[in-house]
């Protein structure tokens, strides 16, 4: 199976409530398993930054309808590229909400701006990493905002992505 891994970063095109972003992440689980896709998705004030993971044709079919979703404005390619083995194989669509919890600074961000679209391809990465691990220490409990951990920890090891420049 030829398996790919995207890395973006979007704005909210209008207000979004927790019971939507709630739905939204419940509707992406299912249609992703079915999909083969796996990933993880975080969200601040009004931004999103997710990775996406699985076969080529079916990454690229998301991403396109992404790029026109009316929820999402200013989509920012950060890193496409083949791998050989998911880095989120455990998680359908898992989901971080950030808050003063110290996981900006911890990636090696500034801790006081989320700001996904100024992020390099590795930045993002290992930010979204470290909420997956996160995530993972919960076990198979209750993780933020109401959303399931589905399983103890991602796989490592990916070959490398080429970061997309602007």
């Amino acid at each position: 199976m030829n398996l790919v891994q995207l890395v973006y970063a979007s704005r909210m095109s209008g207000p979004l409530s927790m019971s939507e972003l709630v739905q939204m992440l419940d509707v992406a689980r299912s249609r992703n398993a079915q999909a083969g896709l796996t990933g993880m998705l975080t969200f601040g004030a009004e931004e999103f930054l997710q990775v996406l993971e699985g076969p080529a044709d079916a990454v690229n079919a998301l991403y396109s309808k992404l790029m026109t979703d009316p929820r999402h404005k200013d989509l920012v390619l950060l890193g496409y590229g083949p791998i050989a083995v998911r880095q989120f194989a455990d998680w359908s669509m898992g989901f971080y909400s950030l808050g003063d919890d110290g996981l900006l600074a911890e990636a090696g961000l500034p801790a006081d701006r989320f700001d996904p679209a100024s992020m390099k391809y590795e930045q993002a990465l290992r930010l979204l990493r470290a909420m997956s691990d996160r995530l993972g220490r919960a076990g198979s409990g209750a993780g933020p905002a109401g959303t399931r951990a589905m399983s103890s920890r991602p796989r490592e090891g990916a070959a490398p992505i080429r970061q997309v420049s602007g």
